[in-house]
């Protein structure tokens, strides 16, 4: 099947990234990589252009994940790709991971996406991010309501319906966002328990010990702790009960969670700050449900 890979690059780190590379690039046709004005643009070039399976988007400034995103749709559109595997920069994939989900397209009909197990590297924990069931080692093939974008299999037409990922997100929640309007357009979401993605949670993995209980703390940048905070307000004001079952509960969660995790936070008044800002901004976002394509 005429499949490709892109990867998101923002000042990755080369060795990682190599690692991500080296993994996807025998499995797939092409490999787009859009390059969010990093800072070490320059030396990633110097280290990739050799292969000729590399094809470089550099963006001059930061469009996000969701802009990058469409630009990989609409590259794979335009050069007559049927699927991609989108991947982030610090994303490597499993052996046959690709064969894997291709196989996997002949279970149901109607596939927009298909996710494999995501496991954090630094912890060997599975991502709670990939499906809504408990299971966390599954081998077989299931439906399930939302996945990642990294390591997914992704439909190009089905993404083209949508009107694409919606940019105003910007980072944080892109993919669920989607997700949800696939959903609404009758297109299915699979993932495969046999193909795996071994992935970064967090930048600052740390771990604490809380009485009787050490537990790994993922700390994010304040940036990052805006975004999380500001998409997941908007993403309950959007769907609701689609997203969470009990939504006016979790407007409380976010700030309970984060009074709880900020005794232990490093940079905790920087990250203070953006929490507040990002939650009162996603309270006053203006939602268009149709679209998907949000103004402020």
């Amino acid at each position: 099947m005429n499949i490709c890979a892109g990867i998101i690059t923002n000042n990755p780190d080369i060795n990682r990234l190599t690692k991500n590379i080296n993994a996807v690039l025998p499995q797939v046709k092409q490999l787009i990589i859009i390059d969010n004005a990093s800072a070490n643009i320059n030396e990633l070039q110097k280290t990739f252009t050799a292969a000729d399976k590399i094809y470089w988007i550099k963006n001059e400034d930061n469009k996000g994940v969701a802009g990058a995103l469409n630009q990989l749709i609409e590259y794979a559109e335009k050069h007559g790709y049927e699927w991609i595997i989108t991947l982030d920069d610090d994303s490597v994939c499993s052996d046959n991971m690709v064969a894997e989900l291709l196989t996997a397209t002949s279970h149901y009909g109607n596939i927009a996406m298909v996710s494999p197990i995501a496991i954090d590297r630094e912890t060997t924990e599975t991502s709670t991010e990939t499906t809504n069931d408990k299971n966390k080692h599954p081998t077989e093939i299931k439906e399930v309501d939302m996945c990642i974008t990294a390591g997914c299999l992704t439909n190009v037409k089905a993404v083209i319906d949508t009107g694409g990922f919606d940019e105003y997100l910007f980072i944080d929640h892109v993919d669920h966002d989607m997700c949800l309007r696939l959903k609404h357009r009758g297109y299915r979401i699979i993932k495969v328990g046999t193909a795996k993605i071994f992935q970064e949670f967090g930048r600052e993995t740390v771990r604490r010990r809380f009485l009787w209980k050490t537990f790994t703390q993922r700390g994010y940048a304040p940036f990052r702790v805006y975004y999380q905070t500001r998409n997941s307000v908007y993403m309950l004001r959007k769907y609701g009960k689609e997203y969470q079952s009990k939504p006016y509960y979790h407007y409380f969660h976010l700030i309970f969670a984060f009074i709880a995790r900020f005794i232990y936070e490093p940079k905790r008044f920087s990250r203070l700050k953006a929490f507040i800002s990002g939650y009162s901004t996603g309270l006053f976002m203006k939602i268009e449900r149709e679209k998907g394509v949000n103004t402020a």
